[in-house]
Formats: C-alpha cells, structure tokens, sequence
C-alpha cells in the first residue's frame, strides 16, 4: 500500500510541470458564438469571435502598436454566404516605458455580420467554421491558433435571440467606433511638417463635457504612439495635436484611425471612426472655426429668446406682479427716472446671472455635479426663499410697509430717493433666484452648450440670458410712452396689491412643498413654525414700529422683531442641516403609479429585453416640469405608453442625485425638464422631446418607435 501511494506520489510530481506547462501554453480560450439561435433565409444575422484571456494576458487591436500582431479571423462559410468586415471595438492603450500597444485585457468580442443565401432551404442546419489566430502577451508573446465551428438550423420565422450572449452584444457594439455625421460634429484633419491636427467641433447638446481626447492609428507608421498628444480647449471646439511618426517627411494623402471621446462622469469611452483626407491646416482650422463660431451665435440667440420666455413663467409671475405696480405708480414720472429703475432691474437680473452661473463654473471646475437651478436643491436656500417670498406677501397684505420709515418722512433727501432705486436692484436679484429653475423652452440646449465651453464664452451666454430675462423691463423704461398705456394709478390697485399677495402665498405653499420632498414632516413643521414667528415679527414691527410712534416704542418693537426673526431663521437653519446629515442622501420617492425610479442600468436592462423607455427628468421645484405631468399622467398618453409597450421611468432631481446629473450632462443638457425615449436598441440614440410637452407631440414621438427600434445594425 505503502508502495503504490510512492509510485502514485511520483506520478505527480512528474506530470505536474507538464500540466503547468499546458496551462501556461494556452492563455486565451476562443469561441465562436451567434446572436441568434437560428438562420432565416436572405435575412443578415451577427456572429462574433470571443476570446477570454488569462489574467495578465492581452491579444491585440488591427493595429497593435510597436509589438504584437493583430488578431485574423478566416472565415469557413457554406456556398452562398457572405461575411461582412470584422468590427473591432475601441482598443485600450498599453504604455510601458519603451512601447506602446493597442489590445485588450480579460475579453473581446470582435463581431461580423453573416448574409445567408435567399434560396436557402428551410429545416435544415447550417455549419458555420472560423480559423482564429492570434498573439498573446504577458512577459513574454505566445502565439496561438483555434478551428472553432457551430451549427444553427435554418427556419423560415423570425430568429430569437440566444440570451445567453445577447447581453455581450449588446455591450460590443457600445465600443465600436461610429461614424461622426453632420447631424452630431464636425471633424477635420490637417497636417504641419511635425505634426497632425485634429479639430473637433462637436454640435450643442451631442457630447458631455469632454475632458481627454485621444488618437489611435489604424495604420503603423503614421504618428509617434510614445509621444504625449496635447489637446486644446477653445471656443470654437477642441483640437489635438499628434507628433508624426517621421517630422518632416512628406504628409500622408489621408489618415484612418480611431478618436477616443472621454466624457466626465462616464465611464465608456465614445469611438469616433477617423477615415478623413488630409487638407492644409489653415483651411482645417478655418472650417472649424466657422462651423462653431455659427452655433455659438446661435446659441446666443437661443439664450436671449430663453431668457424673454422666462417672463411668462409662472415661477416668476410674483416678481413681474411687483414690477407692474412699479411701472404702474411710475407712469407719470421723469423719464429718466424710469430709465434708471429698469437699467438697475437689468443690472440686478444681469448680476445675478453672473454670480450662479459664475458658482456653477467654479465648482464645476473642481469637480461637483450640479447643474442649473443648482441653489433650490438647497433645503436651506428654499426654506430662506419661502421666508423672504412669506414677508413679501405680508407687505402686500399691509401687515406691514417695506420702506415706510422713508416714505412716512417725506423727506426728498439723497438717501430717500434712492431707496425705491434699490428696490429695483433686488427685484431683479429675486426675479433671477425664483426664475433659474425654470429653464424653460429653448434654454436647455442653450445651457448644456455653455457648459462645455471656456468660462468668458459660457459667461456670455448666461448674459444673453440675462438680457432676454430683463428686455421687457428695460424696454418700458427707455420708452415712456409704453409705460403710458398702462392703466392709471387708483384705487384698482389695493384690490391688486392683495391679489398678488396671494399668488405670492401660494408661491411660499409650493417652496414648503419642495422643502418637505427634500426633508422630513418635522422640518416642515419647524419651517412653518418659524414662519408663523416670522408673522409675529413682521405685525409688531407694522404695528409699533412706524415713525408715529415715540421712540422708545419704535426700539423696542424693533429689538423685538429683530430676536424673533432670528429665532425664526435660527430654527430654519438648524433644522435643514439637521436633515441634511440625516436624510439628504436618500433618493426621493418615486410616487406616481406605474413609473419606476430611475437608474442606468434599469434602462440599459429594459432596453436589452425589447422594451423602449421613456424617462421623466423632473424637480419638484420645477413648475414647468409639474405643470406638463398634467398630460404624462392623462389617461390618453398613458394608452400610448402600454400601447407601444413602453417603461416609465422618473429622474427626480429635487435633491442631488450625481448619476442623474451624469445623464443629463452626457444628453447635453444641465437643467429640467427634459424628456428622453429611448428605443428599445441599445446601439439607438436616445431621442429628446420638447420642454413643453402635448399629447400630439408625445403621440409622435412614440408613433416613431415602430420604425426607430425595429432596425438593423449593419455597421
């Protein structure tokens, strides 16, 4: 016994190195696999070469850099068929300190796209055959080879998919690099005696904030794969510049290769697909110039009609309200009067801009995902901005007078006529703050562009924007006689003023409501609490504080006012910060029946089982976006949604949610509402609906799945 346990002890020891020697000797395993578990006559259908490599290992790109070989497929097709080209997805880039390599690490699916013969005979099967080789590289190179073959039977229905390797398909073709189109940029190539330029202008809305671009050869001998490629960020788009692989040497007549888009907040790299001729650099940089200086202009312009569009909001509605009954008591005054208070209304709106804008850059700069309306994902900015809306309407209701120390004093001294000059400034301020959530028609693309651009060329258009806002205001003021068709000053106008303090009213229940979605029911509580004590405040500084009063009344009132609002916006401050430490990084609640909570890979999963999706991006402080929920959830649209088989989903940004502002960064866009239906293929761009939705525009849209999500991918 003891004997054979010997011999059996020798045995291993012997075949051991043997084993380890085979299992080195093969670090890739091939297959060949098929989207589709059977072939329909004439009908194309997708197979693909798999390797899977040992950890360590890689296997190489069509142009594999300064070692290796690229992988070759050969394909063993039945009398008829036909194989398209073999579709590399994009490379990954091998840098050590003497070579550079394209390939891949742990796995690849390179795919093609088989045409059977239209007179092919149904119920039987079919063999397709492929000779695979390849070199694989750890430390050292090790070729190999492999015969790989499958079989599918042939049926005249429709093809179901094998879902065992449908999802690694779908995957595939997110990495394969796609042709630009004009639709989505334009791409330029020029050539210098040392260098390669490319120049990329991408169309508003098409790409993310892109961070690095990267340039990979299709063919050896074309640039220095070693040397750094420097990209540039300008106003008119970006350009990269690649040091040729021989300066000085005559310029290629054109270049193919691959551009590697790396967008911020995304993870898969976009591939654009280079085959382009070589033109002289001045004429390249010029084409470029003028294909973005165009859609800046444009954008500009989008700006400033987003920006007059703003005034017919009903989130600004309480200031414009404010700003009538100004222009109204003002009729009849000096002209030049006028003119000041709306160049200080303008300089307010305009001031404003810049600072949000101007915060939205800086920390945009360092890296924080925000986009606009950014201040009311604030609990604590939204509950001191229903406190200052809650005063205001008080004012109006004549709890108290704003200003009526001065105007009680009828003094016509510098510091009293300049008083109601401010006020125009601070209106503008709060007409901006109520006024940047609501982005409104033609302000989406406009501001997704700005935030791929240089800071002064984004600046200029949150400027635009702020131009178009104040328009009106700035109009009435250089033009008297508009201001004269106004209705009279009368008795009209208390009956006005109360109204207006209702609107405003309701304006300080809709804020409370956003502040709850993004707290708890004892923050609201405490928030309303603390208005009530606001009140209190605000009547005794009415009652007991105007100039009729003696003054050792007039000090106590307002020492009185002064601590309880402190107490009111102390109580505020604590409670939202308590929630914030609490609470504030759990997602909202989705409550609208039937839609799901929105997540990447809901959709990527949705999309890959056939089914479109239709994403709701959405605030609660987003009264455009509550206003078109109206038509989403009418029972009409709803038909359509389970007609077409769609899933619903609901991005709510009411607080900071990074992966939503991810997607909405990558569609282009740094603001709500925005609707996007995906089509059921993955490989499908998604499609952006209007801001202002209808039932005819959503029936559209949705009418367009038949065609959209049902085609073939025959790239």
């Amino acid at each position: 016994m003891k004997l054979k346990a010997f011999y059996v002890s020798c045995l291993i020891l012997f075949f051991a190195p043997l084993v380890s020697f085979a299992a080195e000797a093969e670090p890739v395993q091939a297959k060949l696999v098929a989207e589709e578990m059977s072939i329909q006559p004439g009908r194309p259908f997708w197979v693909g070469v798999e390797l899977d490599m040992a950890s360590g290992w890689d296997t190489y790109w069509v142009n594999p850099g300064d070692s290796g070989f690229p992988t070759k497929v050969t394909w063993q097709l039945p009398e008829g068929f036909e194989a398209g080209p073999l579709m590399w997805p994009y490379p990954q880039k091998f840098d050590t300190q003497s070579q550079v390599g394209f390939g891949y690490t742990d796995s690849v699916l390179l795919l093609a796209q088989l045409t059977p013969p239209e007179t092919l005979a149904s119920d039987t099967e079919i063999t397709i055959g492929a000779d695979v080789s390849w070199v694989a590289c750890n430390e050292e190179c090790v070729p190999g080879t492999a015969r790989l073959n499958f079989s599918l039977p042939v049926q005249e229905k429709l093809p179901e998919k094998n879902t065992e390797v449908s999802a690694t398909f779908s995957k595939t073709r997110e990495l394969l690099p796609q042709s630009l189109g004009n639709d989505r940029g334009e791409l330029t190539v020029a050539a210098q005696a040392e260098e390669i330029i490319l120049n990329f202008a991408p169309v508003p809305g098409t790409f993310g904030e892109i961070e690095e671009l990267l340039f990979i050869p299709e063919e050896s001998e074309v640039v220095d794969l070693g040397a750094p490629q420097t990209l540039q960020i300008e106003s008119n788009g970006f350009t990269l510049n690649v040091k040729k692989a021989h300066p000085g040497s005559q310029n290629p007549s054109h270049v193919k290769g691959v551009l590697l888009v790396s967008e911020k907040g995304r993870q898969i790299k976009r591939a654009i697909q280079i085959d382009s001729q070589i033109t002289a650099f001045s004429s390249a940089a010029a084409a470029t110039t003028a294909a973005t200086t165009s859609a800046f202009m444009m954008t500009l312009g989008l700006a400033f009609l987003g920006g007059l569009i703003l005034n017919v909001m009903p989130c600004v509605l309480p200031v414009i309200a404010l700003k009538i009954m100004s222009f109204v008591k003002m009729a009849h005054e000096k002209r030049s009067l006028v003119l000041k208070h709306g160049v200080l209304f303008t300089l307010g709106v305009l001031v404003s801009f810049w600072i949000l804008s101007g915060a939205l850059l800086v920390l945009r700069a360092y890296g924080e995902q925000i986009g606009w309306g950014f201040q009311l994902q604030e609990p604590l900015f939204v509950a001191i901005l229903a406190s200052i809306l809650f005063l205001m309407g008080l004012s109006l209701f004549g709890v108290f007078e704003m200003g009526s120390s001065l105007i009680s004093l009828g003094q016509k001294s510098e510091k009293a006529s300049s008083s109601p000059l401010i006020a125009s400034f601070l209106s503008g301020v709060l007409a901006t703050l109520v006024a940047t959530p609501c982005t409104g028609p033609l302000l989406g693309p406009a501001l997704g562009f700005a935030m791929t651009l240089p800071s002064a060329q984004a600046l200029s258009i949150f400027t635009s924007m702020g131009l178009g806002m104040a328009a009106p205001y700035l109009l009435f003021s250089a033009f008297p006689r508009l201001v004269r068709f106004l209705p009279k000053p009368g008795n009209w106008m208390i009956i006005f003023k109360h109204l207006m303090g209702f609107v405003m009213m309701i304006t300080v229940a809709w804020l409370v409501w956003v502040f709850g979605a993004q707290t708890d029911n004892m923050a609201v509580f405490i928030l309303l609490a603390s208005l009530i004590i606001i009140a209190i405040g605000a009547w005794i500084f009415g009652r007991w504080a105007t100039p009729v009063k003696r003054r050792t009344t007039r000090t106590i009132a307002m020492v009185a006012t002064l601590l309880l609002f402190a107490l009111g916006i102390g109580s505020v401050v604590k409670t939202t910060n308590l929630a914030k430490a609490h609470d504030f990084a759990l997602p909202v609640a989705v409550n609208d029946e039937g839609w799901l909570a929105y997540s990447p890979e809901k959709v990527q999963e949705m999309r890959q089982s056939g089914s479109p999706v239709f994403v709701d991006f959405t605030a609660k402080w987003c009264l455009i976006c509550q206003t078109n929920k109206m038509t989403l959830h009418s029972s009409e649209v709803e038909q359509f949604f389970e007609e077409k088989g769609v899933t619903k989903m609901v991005a709510d940004w009411t607080k900071k949610d990074a992966l939503i502002t991810q997607e909405l960064q990558r569609l282009g866009r740094s603001g709500v509402p925005v609707y996007v239906l995906y089509p059921s293929d993955p490989n499908a761009p998604p499609q952006i609906l209007p801001q202002t939705l209808s039932t005819t525009v959503l029936r559209d849209y949705l009418g367009n799945l038949d065609t959209s999500s049902q085609t073939v991918n025959v790239d």
